[in-house]
């Protein structure tokens, strides 16, 4: 059986709550065989998406007019990311990184690994990316994780990994 780790992006779209691609990837895994247990999400990926949004609350409550969601949004999701993470850490699926998945990073800092936004534009991926991408592959117990995220080209550059698109499993 085959075990996931879902991207901070997956992640984020899921605490939304919009009936965005992952989240209903994620309540459609039980249909194909993927439990809870087999759903894990990297360490970084919690403090990315708490930094994201105390980001956007502060730049919400700043200038309330060019914020994307309005302050009561922002806590919201807050809240919903506060009860995800809970839930993850309760059942353990939170994979804290290791000497294997610190090794595997630098091998994948030393890379140049490319992503696209969704307007296009090209950027080097993250060092919080990339601790996903190591954890992966690593996985838990020896066996890797299918690493859960948005179609981007870059994925082939990076021997061993294995994605899966929610895109590609859920049909609107």
């Amino acid at each position: 059986m085959s075990r996931y780790l879902m991207s901070s992006q997956c992640v984020f779209d899921v605490i939304k709550r919009r009936n965005l691609s992952a989240e209903l990837w994620l309540e459609a895994a039980d249909s194909r065989g993927i439990y809870a247990d087999d759903i894990c999400i990297s360490a970084v990926t919690p403090m990315t998406i708490r930094w994201q949004l105390e980001q956007a609350l502060t730049a919400a409550r700043a200038k309330p007019e060019a914020a994307v969601h309005p302050v009561p949004v922002i806590r919201d999701f807050i809240d919903q990311a506060n009860r995800l993470f809970e839930d993850f850490a309760r059942d353990d699926r939170i994979i804290a990184m290791d000497h294997r998945i610190a090794s595997r990073w630098g091998d994948l800092l030393d890379m140049r690994i490319t992503y696209r936004d969704p307007d296009g534009r090209s950027f080097d991926v993250p060092s919080a990316t990339k601790v996903e991408i190591a954890t992966a592959l690593v996985g838990r117990g020896d066996f890797p994780f299918v690493y859960v995220d948005y179609h981007q080209d870059g994925h082939a550059d990076i021997p061993g990994l294995t994605v899966e698109n929610p895109e590609d499993f859920v049909r609107k």
